[in-house]
Order: structure tokens, then sequence, then C-alpha cells
């Protein structure tokens, strides 16, 4: 689900309800899109088990000459990922310019829902929403990443499709262990709402005045849940990750919208930069606020009672800012995010995350380098779940995956020392990033793209853990 900015120029909307006005010509679509391939060498370090840590799934299983069982990974790995783009507009007598864009996947993705009663099926339309502009700003509804998430400025990069902003949801290089940390999450992207972007919403963009422009959004609902490694496995909204259901996180619509399901309701968001220049250099800053409110059901009174996890209304903030010089951007952000979830209820401990990055990259030409550093710390209110591995049966070709021990059903249990029993493990989780990007511009929207990125993930159980390295060699296309 690549997330395509459009620009840094005036966005916004209004005055649609003028005396009627007649297209000159009737909207027709044009196509457009984007579809990037990498070459990846490198390594990911791999989780081992031990049969204490295999717990009562797999205590019995041993390799054999004692090899502990694992999850190991390949160091060489090809992705891609693109979307096509049905773009079609039309300017009325008025001034005003009315249209819509529909972003079809251009590959089948990993992101599931349980559609119609058909598991597993998946969905391959990402944004589709009809917009407004004209002299009064830009105004856009329907399922688009929220326009304090777009306005962004802060660290650059020229790794195309990774970097620190509009980072592919897939591109990862990661393993099981190292995506469980949600630290690890919060490192891919620097700006704010990036764990839910594309429900359908309302957003509204000021014309630029003074180098100075506003965006404003609303969403009634968002079916997203935090993460499960920060709420012990605490769900919310029974229909979460469900098209066809209010607050999708991505194109659908819905007969009606749950309010006393625990979910995440009525998110505003607000967005501003300011762009200039001042002889030579350039500057750009930036700062966002968003906040979504959680209406509880009240269905999970036994679970909360025994861990003291409190989900509460979503709050995430960011500041930012870039100067250009002679081909540099020098540029970086610093952010917070409470991450859906208030303090723990027994130890009055948050879950939050703060985050910042910096980079530096230098343009030239038809070249552009940079390299960059983001860290994200996660405070760990809850506790930890201990991370259990199933060996999936005996025979060749068994597999095993991370999975989580359930939380214990009491508090005494919760708070005791027996980790594998649903004891919680406190202390924090961290991830930083490394990247190196260059790219070169073959021709029109036709980049070759290289580079480098390392992760050191850090947490208080083994399966949140984990080290990894690559270097990769592609193509960034756009048409």
């Amino acid at each position: 689900m690549k997330k395509l900015l459009l620009g840094s120029t005036a966005l916004v909307a209004g005055g649609l309800l003028a005396a009627p006005a007649m297209a000159a010509d009737p909207i027709k679509i044009g196509v457009g899109g984007y579809y990037q391939f990498y070459a990846i060498a490198g390594n990911i370090e791999g989780f081992y088990g031990t049969p204490t840590l295999l717990g009562g799934a797999g205590a019995g299983f041993n390799l054999p000459g004692g090899a502990q069982p694992s999850v190991q990974y390949k160091g060489i790995q090809f992705i891609q990922e693109g979307e096509i783009h049905f773009i079609g507009q039309s300017k009325l007598d008025n001034g005003t310019t009315v249209g819509l864009t529909v972003e079809l996947e251009g590959w089948n993705t990993a992101i599931s829902s349980s559609a119609a009663g058909v598991p597993g099926s998946v969905r391959q339309i990402d944004e589709a929403y009809l917009f407004a502009f004209g002299d009064w700003g830009r105004l856009e509804f329907g399922s688009r990443d929220q326009g304090s998430y777009r306005m962004y400025y802060g660290a650059a990069s020229a790794l195309l499709g990774w970097g620190w902003f509009q980072h592919n949801s897939s591109f990862n290089w990661a393993s099981s262990a190292q995506l469980a940390n949600p630290a690890q999450a919060a490192a891919t992207f620097f700006t704010i709402g990036g764990q839910y972007q594309d429900v359908n919403r309302i957003t509204y963009f000021t014309p630029r005045f003074s180098g100075l422009q506003i965006g404003v959004g609303y969403a009634p609902k968002i079916n997203v849940a935090p993460s499960a490694t920060l709420t012990r496995g605490l769900t919310v909204g029974p229909t979460t990750g469900m098209a066809g259901v209010c607050g999708f996180n991505d194109a659908t619509t819905a007969s009606n919208c749950p309010t006393n399901d625990n979910s995440y309701q009525d998110m505003f968001d607000v967005g501003a930069n300011y762009l200039n220049k001042f002889g030579d250099v350039t500057v750009a800053l930036f700062g966002a606020f968003s906040y979504i409110n959680f209406v509880p059901s009240y269905n999970n009174n036994a679970f909360t009672a025994a861990t003291g996890v409190n989900l509460a209304p979503w709050k995430q903030w960011v500041v930012g800012m870039q100067f250009g010089i002679a081909g540099f951007t020098i540029g970086g952000s610093y952010g917070y995010d409470n991450n859906g979830i208030g303090g723990n209820y027994y130890t009055g401990q948050a879950s939050e995350s703060r985050k910042w990055v910096a980079s530096i990259m230098y343009e030239t030409g038809p070249w552009q380098m940079s390299f960059g550093w983001g860290h994200v710390n996660t405070d760990n209110g809850n506790g930890a779940s201990a991370m259990t591995m199933g060996a999936g049966g005996a025979n060749m070709g068994g597999t095993s995956a991370l999975a989580m021990v359930g939380a214990a059903g009491t508090a005494a249990g919760n708070f005791g020392t027996d980790p594998f029993a649903g004891a919680a493990t406190f202390g924090g989780y961290a991830a930083d990033k490394w990247e190196l990007g260059v790219n070169y511009a073959l021709g029109p929207g036709i980049k070759l793209v290289g580079g480098a990125i390392m992760w050191n993930v850090s947490g208080p159980v083994n399966g949140t853990q984990g080290n990894s390295w690559a270097a990769m060699l592609g193509m960034d296309l756009r048409f």
C-alpha cells in the first residue's frame, strides 16, 4: 500500500454549493501509478527456541543432534509493489475543479479480509475518493490518507519505497520477532496516523497564505487495533480488519456504524506547514496533531481486572523541519504517540512511543543521495507476554512461528514470576534504523535505486528482539 506524496502545493476546497455551474467537458479517466522492485541481499537474525521457550505446545519436540527449533530467514529476496491509479477531473464554469481517484493494487497484498463470509478474500482497492479544488482551497471525501499525515516535512530519503515518511507497508526486512516489537512498527513512519490511513473521511486544506497552509479532517470511526504486544492481546471492535464494516482501513462502504463495540471513533486531525525561501536557503516547518475518542463496550472487564490494560483515546503529535541550500537538504522530526492505550490501572505506567529522526540528502542533476537515522522508545506499562514457538510438527516441512502466551486470568498471576503461566515481563522497547539511499533518473519517471538499511530492535522478551541488515538494488517507475 504505497502512499504517494502528490506534492507540497496548496491543496484545499470550498464553495461547492454556489450557483449551479456546468462543466465545459465531462470527466475523463486517465491512468497513472507506480511500480517498485528490489533485489535484496543481507541477513535477518533468526529466532531460537528451547523446550522451555516452546512451552506446553512444543515441550516434547526435539530436533536430531540436540538442535534448537527455530525460525531462520533467507539472505536473498525479491520484493515488489505497485498500484494503478484511475484519475479523472473536470473544471466547472465557476472555476472549481471536481474529480475522483481510485487506486488499484498491482500486486496481491498481505492484507486480507473476511468480506461477504469468504475467509481470506483479498482487498485490491487501496484509496478511493472524490476531490474538488479552486481558489478557496481543496476538499477531499472518501478513503484517503489524512491531511496531517501527508503535510509532513522532516527527514528526506533517496531510498524510494523505504524512507521515513511514506514507507511501503510491506518493505521491512525484519524477523517476526522484530515485527512483534511495537517500537519497530513505529519506526516505519515519523509523521502521524500511519496505523489508520485510508478510512472514509473528509479533509479540507486551506489555500497557502504567505507560505502557510493548514489541513483539517474528520473520520466517524477508525476500525483498527492497537499493538497486540502492548495490549497483551486485548482487542477492540469485534469486526476489526473486515471490509464492509464502518471504519475499515481501506476503501469500503457499510450499511451501519456500531458505536458501543470497544472501538476508536470521531477522529479529528489538524496539520500545518510553512514553506519559504530566504536568499539561497529554503525552509519548511511542519506540525500536526490527531485525537480519536475511545468508546468502550464493557465486554473486557475481566481481562482488564487481571492485567490492568486500559484502552484510551488515541493521541498523536509531531513537529518537523527541513532546510535546503546548495543541493543539500537537512531535516528531522520529533513525535509522540500514546498508541491508544492509557496508564495501567495497577502500575500507572503508560505505553507511549517517542520517536525522532534526522537525515541529510544531496541532489545534483539526475542524482539523489541520502543518509538518515531514526529511533523510537516505547514504554511498556502493561508488561510483555512471553513469546513461544510452535514446532509445526516433527516431519520435514513443518514450520515454526511465534505466538504470544495468553495473559494470566488473575492479577496475582499477571504480576507473578512465571511468564509461561501468563505473568507480565516489564522493560521498555526500542528500535533504531539506519538507512543509506541513492537513486539516478534514467529518464522521465524511471529511476535506478540502490542503498542499504540496518535494524537494531530490543525488548523485554526474546520474541521482540533482533537485528537485520541488507543492501539492495531496484527500480522505481512512475506513470
